[in-house]
């Protein structure tokens, strides 16, 4: 916030928004996106610069600078969004093979169990193009007849096995840190032709944060 406060008070120096200082902004506001509790800081400071700006200078043009902040600082959330998928059927294991294909540079994944072919394929050809994949999964289910875990680490995808006496029981994804799925499906065959299940895919910013922070804090347990 000391950081935002100093760049606020340059900008406000001639009551208007450049498109320079609008793209330095967004990259500040980027580190806030989702956080309700930091962007209400940011919007009061805001307003607090503002008023100072108008006592001081008498300059009602501040008004529309503040607008202008209160747009980007809200921007991400008009951008978010987020779709459900359910079995049985196929949508949910389309939906799990589309974010893999169109994974550019980093997937990580945190799920119970793996056993579904159609899956693997695409996370090789996903590792064949450059994609830097980690895994995490129970270890008790990785023992498992049709278990591909094994087979992946083999392949040379890295991949990490719970150590506990319980349950690894997540099931989520990450996709180049900006896409989140989760939900109750299991990547195996069964979850797609038998069971009820679910799985969403969102690129909230306050999800993706909490996600990301639990994979790394199961990644590092597991080094």
């Amino acid at each position: 916030m000391p950081e935002l406060e100093v760049f606020l008070k340059e900008s406000l120096e001639d009551f208007a928004l450049s498109r320079s200082e609008k793209k330095n902004l967004k990259n500040h506001l980027s580190r806030i996106a989702g956080n309700p509790i930091e962007q209400a800081k940011a919007r009061q400071l805001a307003f607090k610069l503002t008023q100072e700006a108008i006592n001081e200078f008498g300059q009602i043009t501040a008004l529309d600078w503040l607008q202008g902040f209160i747009k980007l600082l809200y921007a991400n959330e008009n951008k978010t969004k987020a779709s459900a998928f359910f079995s049985p059927g196929t949508d949910c294991l389309h939906r799990i093979r589309q974010l893999i294909s169109e994974s550019r540079s980093a997937l990580d994944i945190c799920v119970f169990t793996i056993t579904d072919d159609r899956i693997v394929r695409r996370l090789e050809e996903a590792q064949a193009r450059g994609v830097k994949i980690r895994i995490i999964s129970d270890n008790e289910k990785s023992m498992d007849s049709g278990s591909d875990l094994t087979y992946l680490s083999k392949s040379g995808i890295d991949c990490r096995l719970d150590r506990t006496d319980a349950h690894m029981h997540h099931k989520f994804a990450i996709s180049d840190q900006d896409l989140l799925l989760t939900g109750s499906y299991n990547w195996t065959r069964a979850a797609a032709a038998k069971n009820d299940e679910n799985i969403v895919i969102t690129n909230n910013p306050q999800l993706l944060r909490s996600f990301t922070k639990k994979f790394e804090e199961i990644w590092s347990k597991l080094e």
